[in-house]
Formats: C-alpha cells, structure tokens, sequence
C-alpha cells in the first residue's frame, strides 16, 4: 500500500513540474537555461527580433543598454548605417550618426584592456562607438556576417537569437529614412527582461574626462 501511495505522489509532483514548464513563458524558460538578460525589439511595422545581452563579457556596457531602455531611450529610431549583409546600427536620436546620451562609457573589448571573449559571428550586438576608445554611448550595430578582422577592437555585449533572417533582408533596404518609416522598418521600442535580477547604473565618462584618456 505504501508504495503504491509514494508512486501515487511521485506522478503528482512529476505533473506538477511538467505543467509549471509548459506554464510559463518562453522567455522564462530562455532564462532557465541562459540566465541572462533578453531584449526583445520591436519595429514600426510589428516585426521583433530578441537579443541575449552577455553581462559576464560587457558588465557595463550590458547596464548602459538596460538602463537607456528602461529610459526609454530607444524608441522611434531609425537605422542610420546599412550595409547589406555586413551590419546594421541604430540607437542615434539624432539619426545622423553623431547622436550620443550626453555621457560615454568605456570600451569594454581586448585592445582596449578588458577581457571580452565573444566572437564577432553574424548576429552579434556591439557598441558603436568613434575612432577612440571610450567613447560608446547609445549607438550599437549588429553584425550580419563574421567580421574576425573587427575583433578585439569593439566592445560585443550580445547577440540575436531571433528575428536575424528579418535583419538580414532589412540590410538590402536603401539607406533612407523617409523610405524606413514608410515601410515601418524603424525601432518602435526595446523591452528587456531582466528575470528579477537588478543592473545597476552604468560608470559613465564625461567629455572632459574622454579627451584626457589616451
């Protein structure tokens, strides 16, 4: 009899984990397996790709980009550098390539002095930044082809794991605004799910500080 009770409760609890996975949502589940954060970006005409940030390679940078999310920094930008099938950058206000948050931070990559070991393969997520070191603000592109020639040299904080095909035939759009708002091809907004756990502020560099850096 008592076996067949502890048989009994061990088909029960078994159920119960199997409808708590089947329950929760699909991001919950990434998460499980990830732990780490997931962006989940949306375009003007209902497209998403997700993004998986990597705190581990790009501490800083990672709580930058939550933090301009969170300010809702990113929303109704356009993509102000295609290249087809090389890469795509958004994330400037002004839409020009010259738009920054008023602050920047320092470049978290190997010529720079940190330890970032991800590999610049199609889909990564890198800050953008200008011809110094420690000057990335707001803008980051996303690579749609291997690009080993650029490693070490630009701080990768992420990479798609959804919606790159999207990206891809994006990339062989022509470069224009107007064009992009008309098709709906522009950033409507960036979410991120953190799963509970809290980034901090980003250490962030003022100008005058960026022009006594090497």
């Amino acid at each position: 009899m008592k076996k067949v009770i502890l048989f009994l409760i061990g088909i029960v609890v078994a159920g119960g984990f199997f409808y708590g996975l089947q329950g929760s949502s699909k991001d919950q589940r990434e998460a499980r397996i990830t732990l780490h954060p997931i962006a989940t970006v949306t375009l003007g005409n209902g497209q998403q790709f997700k993004v998986e940030l990597y705190p581990e390679e790009a501490p800083n940078t990672v709580n930058n980009f939550i933090a301009l999310v969170k300010g809702n920094y990113y929303s109704d930008l356009t993509f102000n550098k295609i290249l087809p099938d090389y890469l795509l950058q958004t994330g400037d206000k002004i839409g020009d390539g010259t738009g920054f948050p008023g602050y920047f931070i320092r470049s978290e990559c190997s010529d720079n002095g940190y330890k970032n070991d991800v590999p610049l393969e199609e889909g990564v997520v890198c800050m953008s930044r200008g011809q110094k070191y420690n000057t990335e603000g707001s803008q980051f592109f996303i690579l749609l082809s291997p690009r080993k020639d650029l490693e070490g040299t630009y701080a990768a904080f992420g990479k798609v794991i959804e919606g790159l095909d999207c990206l891809k035939e994006m990339s062989k759009m022509a470069p224009n605004e107007s064009m992009q708002r008309e098709e709906g091809l522009q950033v409507s907004r960036i979410e991120v799910n953190t799963f509970g756990k809290y980034y901090g502020e980003p250490q962030v560099l003022s100008l005058a500080e960026v022009r006594e850096l090497k």
